[in-house]
């Protein structure tokens, strides 16, 4: 097995507790937009997918970007469900709703361990050091360690801490430093084909795409022992 194992979070070792949709609509309703799950769910998957990485240049931090880079995608959302929630993304009272899903979205409950998450990490952790590379900010350490998970890595390296997203090779950079590996010892572990494996493969390190739900963290560890990775 590898000697460095980088891991990104959500959609390889966490997902949400809830589908995405229904906790939006369900902030969206309080704030007074009529909102069902579906369509807003299609409409964040869609922000989501065409959303460039943040302007980390134009902010104080690295987690400002971030956060900036979520408010805009919110008010996005909002935008796409009519009129009164293109209303609410240019009033004051966006704050209010924007503040509440990220600060839902901060809360350890809101997230859940694959099934295999916990055993893959026991058994990687007998033999290399691992570390968590995420596109992600401030929230993830805490959540991470509400879930049981951080004790497992000696490093969680964010976009927010690297001012560097993924695909971008330094967030990968940086973990090795963190951890002391280099590039051609090292294998990242992901589920995006662009920010995952195109962004480690420009760092020099192997990429192994998890493609869920037809494969776990489990069969990793059956790729890399036939490999002798």
């Amino acid at each position: 097995m590898a000697k460095v194992i980088l891991l990104d979070a959500v959609g390889t070792l966490i997902h949400t507790a809830e589908p995405v949709g229904e906790v939006y609509a369900r902030h969206f309703q309080a704030a007074g937009v009529t909102a069902s799950a579906g369509p807003v769910d299609d409409a964040f998957r869609r922000r989501f997918a065409a959303a460039v990485r943040p302007d980390y240049g134009a902010h104080d931090s690295g987690h400002d970007a971030e956060r900036d880079w979520w408010r805009r995608l919110v008010a996005g959302v909002l935008a796409d469900c009519g009129p009164d929630g293109g209303a609410l993304a240019a009033s004051p009272e966006f704050d209010r709703c924007f503040d509440g899903l990220f600060a839902h979205y901060a809360a350890a409950s809101s997230w859940r361990p694959f099934p295999d998450t916990g055993p893959f990490l026991e058994s990687a952790v007998q033999s290399a050091r691992l570390a968590v590379v995420s596109n992600f900010d401030d929230r993830l350490p805490p959540i991470l360690e509400g879930l049981g998970l951080a004790s497992f890595f000696r490093a969680v390296v964010t976009s927010g801490e690297a001012r560097a997203g993924k695909p971008d090779p330094e967030i990968f950079r940086e973990a090795l430093r963190r951890l002391g590996g280099r590039p051609a010892e090292a294998i990242h572990i992901g589920d995006s084909e662009d920010a995952d494996v195109a962004g480690a493969r420009a760092a020099g390190i192997t990429a192994f795409h998890l493609r869920r739900p037809g494969q776990s963290l489990l069969d990793f560890l059956h790729f890399s022992t036939a490999d002798g990775i």
